[in-house]
């Protein structure tokens, strides 16, 4: 008798799961989609990284995460971009490390037949179907107001840590800023364009605060430079003197903004980002329209509000 009800409930679970199977709403689509970072080494890749798995389960397809060792490599890139055609890619979801340079190997990815969807930093080429990520002038524009009020009287002299200025995002991120400090008379005193690396933020961060004294506000435009700018201020002593703005998030930049070597991060939602590109992706191979830009949302962390419930999902990836 044991063994006939457990045969009935195997049946039963079989007879459910295949009603469920048919009945209900299931994702499926069988595509190759090749998502190419410019590195993958740096906390923001690889909560990129977690968004592409998360929509890769979700829409059954078969995705590939692959990006230079370094952001500087555009050849680096370029060829990802010729092996991923090669393979057989439906889809290339790209963060351009060159907006110029990239291009020719996007058109021949296009010309063969390769849907491309840019993420994060975009392309020269009128192949992309859409952009997915920040809106990179706008977030430039708060690190400007978030610098302005972190100074509250005192009239701001910035510092500015960038990287390469081939790179879209870098140049929207630094125009928004400097079209904010223009209408709200701030002084931009100096630029150090580093290689994309903490040593070379550090250094480059040093050596403004050394050769320009006026600074009172200094501000990295990624990651590294976050860090880097984090890493002068802290090693010069100067958490007192100048007020240090960031872009993005790790458990160092969040344990200097506690600290008070960071005032103000600009995060993003690398998250977001991946996950979107993929499902722009897959809708688009399967012939639904979508968006030309779908911009994903920027919060301003401060200390003051670093561990409201809300910004703690962000900083620390709770999606």
């Amino acid at each position: 008798m044991r063994f006939r009800i457990i045969i009935l409930v195997v049946v039963m679970i079989t007879c459910g799961a295949i009603i469920l199977g048919c009945g209900g709403e299931q994702k499926t689509a069988d595509y190759n989609i090749a998502v190419i970072a410019k590195s993958t080494g740096s906390d923001f890749w690889q909560n990129v990284k977690r968004g592409v798995n998360a929509a890769a389960i979700e829409y059954n397809t078969n995705v590939t995460f692959i990006g230079p060792e370094n952001e500087e490599d555009w050849s680096a890139q370029n060829t990802m971009i010729v092996s991923a055609v090669a393979r057989g890619a439906d889809a290339i979801v790209l963060s351009a490390i060159d907006y110029e340079l990239t291009r020719d190997a996007v058109d021949a990815a296009a010309a063969a037949g390769v849907r491309i969807i840019t993420i994060d930093s975009g392309v020269d080429s009128g192949n992309v179907s859409a952009f997915i990520g920040t809106d990179n002038t706008e977030a430039g524009r708060l690190a400007g107001k978030a610098a302005l009020e972190l100074c509250e009287d005192t009239p701001a002299v910035l510092g500015l840590v960038n990287y390469s200025e081939s790179t879209e995002n870098v140049r929207e991120r630094e125009d928004g800023l400097r079209a904010f400090a223009a209408e709200n008379g701030m002084t931009v005193a100096a630029v150090a364009n580093v290689e994309s690396n903490t040593e070379s933020a550090t250094a480059g961060a040093k050596k403004l605060l050394s050769e320009h004294p006026e600074i009172n506000v200094i501000i990295g435009f990624n990651e590294w430079m976050t860090l880097g700018v984090g890493y002068a201020v802290q090693d010069m002593g100067l958490s007192e003197e100048v007020v240090a703005v960031g872009f993005d998030s790790n458990v160092v930049s969040v344990g200097m903004l506690e600290t008070g070597e960071m005032d103000a991060l600009i995060v993003q939602n690398p998250f977001a980002i991946g996950y979107l590109g993929v499902k722009s992706a897959v809708e688009l191979l399967g012939g639904k329209d979508i968006a030309a830009v779908d911009n994903t949302s920027i919060i301003v962390v401060t200390k003051e509000n670093m561990f409201e419930p809300e910004v703690q999902r962000i900083l620390f990836k709770f999606w």
